[in-house]
This record gives structure tokens, C-alpha cells and sequence, in this order.
């Protein structure tokens, strides 16, 4: 198989071994976040990569298909999937309202929801105990991201921005209490574009009693074979889980 962006690591293309299952369609249109979400998908000179393509291409590298990367903003990818222009949305987060819309693959890694402060506009810290002790705060986040796995009261979360750096600027001006985010993206600009956004007395927080935020691939129910695809994703999921696979690729990133 070809995919159309290919990675950086080497490991993808004999990572997977298990049974195929038979898929007539010959290639698939995916999307991801045009704002980058390294180390899982970003973009580095004209490529597209990061663990995101790394498992697409372990999976569908001997079925005969064809897979091709985008990265529009988010709103636009998670709306073009819905009406079937993408057939895949990648790194989505679960809500109800996405489990309708969209037929969503079994998780695929988790990230640890954290809250971001200003050391600045809170020398002293804050007193965090519960997210109850966040809703009662300004909380912001980026335009047309889901913040349910982060426990918190979503529709409380202020999403305006359309950057981390608009986030950061905010916070720093006093114009939200904390913003959310998800710890291992933050550090994935670090070592994916050297963009350290917790610099400057920003200070990352794990919010209380949360073991992780699960994440998933979205697929259009607009696609003649979305339960076949989602039965390709997931035996895939599992098979490289269950040998480390999943784990190794994600290293290659981050460690």
C-alpha cells in the first residue's frame, strides 16, 4: 500500500501483523486538526505526520488502500466528516452528541486533562480540589474543541480561541482563570516545534480525580463501509496494544 503523507519514523510500515479484513473501497480521505495536536498529527516542512499517520499506516499498509491526510481547522474537519467529504476524523475525544453523529472506533491512547494557570495572575496558586472549584472559574478553550472528558461542566468553557497562544495571551491577561488542555499536547509542541507554551510562569495542573481523556478516530456514517472500516481500526487498535506497538510508536515521539 501507499499512503499518500508519510511519517518520519520508520516503525509504522511492519507494524502490524493481524488478519485483514476485506474493505472494497480502495482509498480513504482523513482530517486532523489544521492547529496542530503533535505528537499525534502536525505538520513538519510540506509533511503531514505523527503517531496519528503512524497507526494508519501500520493498519491499512497490506489491505490495498490508499489513506491521505489533511489538516483544515478542526471545526471544518469535524463538519466535512459529518457530511461525508472526510471519511475519517482523527483524535477525537467522546460526547454524546459525536457518538450520533459519527460511528467512533475504540480508543486508541489516553491523555491526562490538565488546567493551565498564570503564576503571574496567581502567585499564590489556586485552590483546586474538585472540578467543581473549576466550573466556578473562567475556563477557556479552543474554538470547537470538547472538553466532557475533562469532567468539567462544558458548556461552561469559554472557546473563542483559535490558538494555544491566544489561550496562553488570555490567561496571562487576566481575561480567564485557567484554560484547559490536555498536558502531553502542550509537550508535544515542545519537542515536536520547540513552542513551549507552559514558559513564562504558566503552570500545568492535572485536574483532580481524573484518570485520563480517551481518544478515539471518528468515521463518517456517510461512508458505504463505515462499520467495515471501524472493524478494521479497531482489530487494529487491539492488536498493536496488546504487543506494545501502540506504546512504541507513541515513544518514538516523546521520549
Amino acid at each position: 500500500m501507499k499512503i499518500a503523507i508519510l511519517s518520519a519514523t520508520v516503525l509504522a510500515g511492519s507494524l502490524l501483523s493481524s488478519p485483514a479484513l476485506a474493505l472494497d473501497t480502495s482509498s480513504l480521505s482523513v482530517c486532523g486538526d489544521g492547529a496542530g495536536w503533535p505528537p499525534f498529527h502536525y505538520k513538519k516542512g510540506n509533511q503531514i505526520q505523527g503517531y496519528d499517520v503512524d497507526v494508519l499506516n501500520a493498519i491499512f499498509a497490506d489491505k490495498g488502500v490508499d489513506v491521505s491526510v489533511e489538516m483544515p481547522p478542526w471545526k471544518r474537519c469535524v463538519l466535512q466528516t459529518k457530511a461525508g467529504n472526510y471519511d475519517i476524523a482523527l483524535s477525537a475525544s467522546y460526547n454524546e452528541e459525536r457518538d450520533k453523529n459519527y460511528l467512533l472506533t475504540d480508543y486508541y491512547y489516553t491523555l491526562q486533562p490538565s488546567y493551565i494557570y498564570s503564576t503571574s495572575q496567581n502567585p499564590n496558586g489556586l485552590n483546586i480540589s474538585s472540578v467543581d472549584d473549576l466550573n466556578g472559574l473562567r475556563m477557556c478553550g479552543l474554538l470547537g474543541y470538547n472538553y466532557t472528558g475533562f469532567g468539567v461542566d462544558d458548556s461552561k468553557v469559554r472557546k473563542s480561541a483559535k490558538s494555544f497562544e491566544q489561550l496562553v495571551q488570555k490567561t496571562e491577561a487576566g481575561r480567564c482563570d485557567v484554560f484547559l488542555a490536555r498536558y502531553e499536547i502542550l509537550a508535544g509542541f515542545k519537542v515536536a516545534k520547540g513552542t513551549d507554551y507552559l514558559a513564562g510562569g504558566m503552570q500545568a495542573e492535572p485536574i483532580p480525580g481524573n484518570m485520563g481523556d480517551k481518544f478515539h478516530m471518528m468515521i463518517s456514517r456517510e461512508h458505504p463501509e463505515a462499520m467495515e472500516i471501524k472493524a478494521t481500526l479497531d482489530a487494529g487498535f487491539e492488536s498493536m496494544r496488546e504487543s506494545g506497538k501502540l506504546q512504541a510508536v507513541l515513544d518514538a515521539y516523546i521520549k
